[in-house]
């Protein structure tokens, strides 16, 4: 919530746009609760912007906005800050720590270019990373010449495969039938893998997809590519 002596205005959506440097990423589980509970109860916190040009920057609360965008609303509350781009990237930073997760390699490309302007025992201070932390973050970076290009494509990969959480009620008799599936196909898949269960779910799904002589999600994605 806002604090004492911040004033809250309704701004247009449309003249507020994301930053480029926000690290952060959300499930679309996490997306979806959150665009429930827009819908139902409204925007409990406003968002954080920044002038720029004739419209405003998001700070902190894109994924709000985006949810609010996408339910139709005209217009959000927000808090307008006077930050330069350092004090941006760092509140956004800030903030961010508590929701959803980071990609490390644009968490990486954002410390890496505050380090430009800021020691690193001092961005310690400031951020909710400790010196080790940073420093390991930035060895994920070789910065070659098309950096900017490699940052986006690495970040893209990165948020596609982030894991979701599925969850559904069974009954007892149901759920001796999921594990014997499961115990079956698991003996398809080597033992070396990782997430055994999920790989064993994936597989009886597909080959279900199969029996019924439907093209599976990655192989309509494998078409495309080739």
């Amino acid at each position: 919530m806002a604090g004492a002596g911040m004033e809250i205005t309704l701004i247009e959506l449309n003249r507020i746009a994301p930053n480029n440097y926000n690290p952060n990423v959300v499930s679309e589980d996490i997306l979806a609760k959150l665009r429930a509970e827009i819908a139902q109860k409204g925007l409990c916190e406003p968002i954080i912007v920044r002038k720029s040009g004739n419209g405003y920057e998001v700070v902190d609360g894109e994924h709000r906005w985006q949810v609010c965008k996408d339910l139709g609303w005209p217009e959000i509350p927000c808090i307008i800050q006077d930050y330069t781009d350092t004090e941006a990237k760092i509140k956004t930073l800030q903030l961010n720590y508590m929701r959803g997760s980071a990609v490390p390699i644009k968490l990486a490309s954002l410390i890496h270019d505050l380090s430009k302007e800021i020691k690193l025992e001092d961005l310690a201070k400031m951020l909710p990373y400790e010196e080790p932390q940073m420093l390991n973050n930035l060895e994920l970076l070789k910065l070659p010449e098309d950096f900017g290009k490699t940052v986006e494509e690495q970040a893209r990969k990165e948020a596609e495969e982030l894991p979701s959480v599925i969850s559904f009620v069974v009954y007892k008799k149901q759920l001796e039938v999921i594990d014997e599936a499961i115990k079956l196909a698991l003996e398809k898949i080597p033992k070396e893998a990782k997430n055994l269960k999920a790989m064993a779910l994936e597989y009886i799904c597909a080959e279900f997809i199969a029996a019924q002589g439907v093209k599976s999600v990655s192989d309509k994605a494998d078409g495309a590519n080739g």
